[in-house]
């Protein structure tokens, strides 16, 4: 079982490292917790962002479900996170899930071009697909 969800996670690696996009703008990682916090407070959800960073990178896990990822229309498991809070489950994105109780998630969903902003969005945007608003 793990070696099968080892492949999986390499098979998405490398489909996400092909696909990797964001919006292609001129964002800026954040570096600092001091611009990670004025990012963080000034930040709205740009969902049609959200929906073209999803298809381009998080659709490789998040469609069919890869190394326990929660599939974009499992509501049952989105409802399940969505209390965290949107800045909690950004950090997840930004930070990676190691040891989720699911599975486990890269850094950034692997995507190095991504912009915190373009993360936000697509979490923003999975979370309006799964129907789902976070607390």
């Amino acid at each position: 079982m793990k070696r099968l969800v080892l492949i999986m996670m390499v098979s998405a690696f490398a489909l996400t490292l092909v696909n990797c996009g964001g919006s292609g703008g001129n964002e800026t990682k954040s570096t600092t917790t001091t611009e990670q916090t004025e990012v963080k407070a000034t930040m709205t959800a740009d969902l049609q962002n959200g929906k073209v960073v999803y298809e381009k990178v998080c659709i490789a896990c998040h469609m069919t479900g890869v190394a326990g990822a929660a599939k974009v229309t499992d509501h049952e498991r989105w409802a399940e996170v969505a209390p965290k809070g949107m800045e909690a489950l950004h950090q997840s994105v930004i930070n990676g899930i190691p040891d989720g109780k699911y599975g486990v998630m890269a850094p950034r969903g692997s995507c190095t071009d991504c912009s915190d902003k373009d993360l936000y969005d697509a979490v923003a945007y999975i979370l309006k697909e799964a129907n789902v608003e976070a607390k």
